[in-house]
């Protein structure tokens, strides 16, 4: 399996676990999880090159520390 199939498979389970969470708290870093996981797929097959793709549901990293 490559490893981009094996990052989807993570995506999708988180999403689905997602569904089935007991709070609002632990559905939001599911989704979060699933989409991390999602991006994850992306790059390992090169589709978004270098670039990053920050979670809708956290501000990128560099706006949160601007040294970086």
């Amino acid at each position: 399996m490559k490893e981009a199939d094996l990052f989807r498979q993570y995506a999708q389970e988180a999403a689905h676990s997602s569904s089935k969470a007991a709070s609002q708290e632990e559905k939001h870093a599911l989704t979060a999880l699933a989409c991390t996981w999602a991006q994850a797929a992306l790059m390992s097959e090169r589709a978004l090159g270098s670039s990053f793709i920050p979670s809708p549901h956290y501000p990128a990293l560099r706006e949160t520390h601007p040294v970086l």
